[in-house]
This record gives C-alpha cells, sequence and structure tokens, in this order.
C-alpha cells in the first residue's frame, strides 16, 4: 500500500483525508460490530459447554441407575427361583403336608372365633 502511494507521488493512493477517515471510521465500526458478535459467539459456547457437561453428568448418573436396576432385579430373580424351589419342595410331599395344613387351618378358625367371642363378652360386659 505504502509502495502504491510513493509510485503515484503523494500520500493517502489518490484518496481524499475526508474518505481516508471515512475508511477509519467503517473499519473502527467494523471492528466494534465483530468485537460485539465475537462476545455473543463466546457466551453461547459457554452455554453450550455447560449444557454438555450437565449432559455428561446425567448420563453417568443414569448408568449408575441402570447398574443398580439390574443389580436388583438379579437378586429378585434369584430370590424368586429359590421361592419356586420351595413351592415345588412342598408340591411334591403334599400328601404329607396336607393334614398338618388341615389341622393348622382348623386351629386358626378356632382361634378367631375364640377371640371373636372374647372380645364381645368384654364389650358387652362395659
Amino acid at each position: 500500500f505504502k509502495m502504491a502511494a510513493s509510485w503515484k507521488g503523494h500520500t493517502g493512493g489518490g484518496k481524499k483525508p475526508s474518505q481516508a477517515r471515512g475508511d477509519r471510521f467503517e473499519e473502527e465500526l467494523l471492528e466494534s460490530e465483530n468485537d460485539r458478535l465475537m462476545e455473543g459467539i463466546s457466551s453461547k459456547v459457554s452455554s453450550l459447554r455447560h449444557i454438555a457437561l450437565d449432559l455428561r453428568k446425567e448420563a453417568r448418573e443414569q448408568v449408575t441407575v441402570v447398574g443398580n436396576s439390574s443389580q436388583l432385579f438379579e437378586k429378585m430373580s434369584s430370590l424368586l427361583s429359590s421361592s419356586f424351589r420351595r413351592v415345588q419342595g412342598v408340591r411334591g410331599t403334599r400328601t404329607q403336608n396336607c393334614k398338618l395344613m388341615c389341622s393348622i387351618s382348623i386351629a386358626a378358625v378356632i382361634f378367631f372365633f375364640f377371640v371373636y367371642f372374647l372380645l364381645g363378652w368384654v364389650v358387652s360386659s362395659r
């Protein structure tokens, strides 16, 4: 740019001083607009960074929850399997347990009738 100005024999490259001032003003205006836009982009990038970090944290928590749920389901499956095996064992000895179950049921019914009549007698005596 300087070389061209010296070649023509005067400074400013053939532009009038008022044009040079206008160009500088336009450059300053563009520079300030660029700075403003850069600040806007910087704040948006910062917001996106925080969102990404929050997503990462949430994903890790979800992985932990899924892992814990998986372990819980494995424990429940083991518990149900052992209970099923016990029920199968009881079913195999059904004839032996039938008399015991009948006796327990009759004893429970008699006990509840006894408590019912006893409470009725206590309430009526008051």
